[in-house]
């Protein structure tokens, strides 16, 4: 039984454990199910502590090859190990009963690395089953005697109300309650701060979730699904970078999170909607094209160029709400500063026959509009594809994508599209983010995965400020309006098409992950500003604690009406002799299970002499009423049983 609840409990560690680790708890398992199994001795003490020293030592093995970091999951499994150790000791009921306390230790474990909707399930499944363990651990005779499950699951429905009430009013906290330190970064990426050809290619191999988003109002065409990360100003012939310092960082605009703010409809031309961030170990946040405000709770700060940034890397998931524009042209300044203009037009040396290109454009072309047509003619004209798998190019990597191999994907387009504009004299710019994304019709949101990764471009135009060109929709425009796997042929979106593929799997999966989703959204999302959040819909925020006083005693009330209901079904008979048993197990003189009431009142009056003669005078007329005809039963005839038991309570407590 124990090992049984051991190994279920430590089995979801194998997803965050190194291999290793989880190899070795195995082992031990294995070795103590042997011994079980074969009704072999117990190793001693000495062999068990020649054990605790070998796992130590590969403890610090992995410490050591970590670079001295003592990480969450080594900290965990050092916990199972040694939980297993005392399983290999266990002689008494004393081990057993701390073998099932620590197992309890280990279930809440599994919640320091996420907290998914299964998972709770499950916890909640073996926390049920390691209770039942622990009763019968201490109470065997109760196999026979109790309905076991029925028991633990009117305790679950005594205890659903206290649960409820103390996870929406407990005070909450801004931050997790522990940060432990974590042996390796947990979540993907995903965009990252440079662009190279082939960094974004890589990203539509996975279709793991980047993030989540719900709007209000009708869903939005794929067109308007850019999602907004970075902007990338510097290029070096190979690869794209941002600037060292992203320009004049403020804290962003902030949307109020009262019930009224969220109900009212935005500014003309706007969308609000949430976004859920799955961690990604990096600052930056996405909002669709183009932001203009997040929610307080958020503490975001804002660059001028439209980037989000959250306070610290995002190591866990993050809920915020946005609002953005989607008309084009939003920037206030009529003119694009000299530094910034200068920052735009900056480029390495190299691609001769681009730069010609560009030239041209330049002298055929006054209207900076018609320069950027011009190029989105090449690429739509020309003998241009999308593709995962482009060949390699050469030092000059424009020229040799632009009148050569052909072939790339969209940071290959983007970015010479910029080089094209700016070399033309162009102002432009590589943007990073997301495009498009899964609607869920189940869940009613998007779902947007790292294979949904894009870079696209934007350009300055006097008088409308930075426009957005997508390159890419000039030579596949399926990529915008129907995702990525409808732009690419053959095998190369393999996965994610078979994550689109129709049919009731599909409406499977999306109902699984609107679960997941509501989870996210109402339960590990419910922080300490959402609390507030809510209490101050109903005027309660400043009175918190008396609401917790008030609520907690009610519940105590509401509580105590079970066992005043069962009171009131006893038989008052049975009522009555209870207490008689009651007092008597008081003074020493318990009855036992299968004890008779003349056997129990001999053995009482032994026990106490000086109200013998009282106890069976009780016993006597108990048995009577009890076992007598049927007419002798009525409740008024239970007065000399009262008087009898009175009599017999106060001989009981002379010494």
């Amino acid at each position: 039984m124990l090992m049984g609840q051991l190994a279920l409990v430590l089995a979801p560690q194998a997803r965050t454990l190194p291999v290793s680790v989880s190899l070795l708890l195995v082992v031990l398992l294995a070795w103590r199910w042997l011994l079980w199994r074969q009704r072999a001795p117990l190793p001693s003490r000495t062999m068990l502590a020649i054990i605790a020293m070998l796992v130590l030592a590969t403890s610090a093995a992995l410490v050591w090859q970590a670079g001295g970091s003592l990480g969450r999951d080594l900290c965990v499994a050092l916990l199972g190990a040694f939980v297993i150790l005392k399983l290999l000791e266990c002689r008494a009921l004393s081990d057993a009963t701390m073998v099932t306390q620590l197992s309890f230790y280990l279930l809440l474990t599994l919640y320091l690395s996420d907290q998914p909707f299964w998972l709770a399930l499950y916890s909640m499944a073996i926390g049920a089953w390691v209770l039942r363990n622990w009763l019968l651990l201490h109470h065997p005779e109760a196999r026979g005697r109790l309905a076991i499950w029925p028991l633990l699951g009117r305790m679950a429905l005594i205890g659903l109300p206290w649960a409820l009430f103390l996870f929406v009013l407990f005070p909450r906290l801004d931050h997790p309650l522990w940060r432990l330190p974590q042996s390796e970064a947990t979540g993907r990426t995903g965009i990252t701060d440079t662009m190279r050809p082939g960094s974004i290619g890589e990203l539509i191999r996975s279709t793991d979730v980047a993030f989540r988003a719900d709007m209000t109002g009708d869903p939005l065409p794929p067109s308007a699904l850019y999602w907004r990360a970075l902007v990338l100003w510097r290029y070096d012939g190979q690869q794209w970078r941002t600037l060292e310092q992203h320009r004049l960082i403020q804290a962003a605009p902030t949307l109020h999170d009262d019930a009224d703010d969220i109900t009212r409809p935005p500014p003309a031309g706007t969308r609000d909607y949430f976004v859920t961030l799955e961690a990604s170990q990096q600052s930056w946040l996405y909002l669709l094209d183009r932001g203009v405000a997040l929610s307080g709770t958020s503490e975001a700060r804002m660059s001028s160029d439209g980037e989000f940034f959250a306070r610290a890397p995002i190591d866990r998931p993050m809920r915020y709400r946005a609002r953005s524009t989607f008309s084009p042209g939003t920037d206030a300044a009529p003119m694009l500063p000299p530094r910034v203009r200068a920052m735009a037009l900056e480029l390495p040396a190299g691609n001769p026959r681009s730069r010609a290109l560009a030239s041209r454009w330049a002298e055929q072309y006054p209207d900076p509009w018609q320069r950027v047509q011009a190029a989105l003619r090449v690429f739509a004209g020309e003998a241009f594809y999308y593709t995962l798998s482009p060949p390699p190019l050469g030092s000059q990597q424009v020229d040799s994508f632009v009148f050569d191999t052909h072939r790339g994907f969209c940071e290959h387009y983007s970015s010479s599209f910029v080089f094209l504009m700016r070399a033309a004299g162009v102002p432009a710019r590589v943007v990073t983010g997301y495009q498009g994304g899964e609607y869920n019709t189940i869940g009613r949101h998007y779902i947007v995965r790292q294979s949904d990764a894009h870079a696209w471009a934007e350009v300055w135009i006097d008088g409308r400020g930075w426009v957005r060109v997508d390159p890419t929709s000039a030579v596949a425009p399926s990529r915008v309006e129907q995702g990525v796997d409808a732009a690419l042929a053959g095998d190369e979106a393999g996965a994610v098409r078979a994550l689109r593929t129709p049919g009731w799997l599909r409406d499977l999966r999306w109902g699984l992950d609107g679960m997941m989703y509501t989870w996210q959204r109402w339960v590990l999302d419910y922080d300490r500003a959402r609390q507030m959040s809510l209490l101050r819909q109903f005027g309660m925020d400043d009175r918190l604690p008396q609401i917790l006083m008030i609520g907690l005693a009610a519940l105590t009330l509401l509580g105590m009406i079970p066992l005043w209901l069962r009171r009131q079904r006893l038989d008052p008979l049975q009522a009555v002799y209870a207490r008689f048993c009651r007092e008597l197990a008081r003074r020493g003189c318990e009855r036992g299970t299968a004890e008779g009431p003349q056997d129990f009142a001999h053995r009482a009056a032994l026990a106490l002499p000086q109200a013998a003669p009282a106890l069976h005078a009780f016993t006597a007329e108990y048995v009577r009423l009890r076992y007598g005809a049927p007419s002798t039963a009525g409740r008024g005839s239970l007065a000399p049983l009262h008087r009898a038991l009175r009599e017999a309570i106060r001989l009981m407590r002379k010494r």
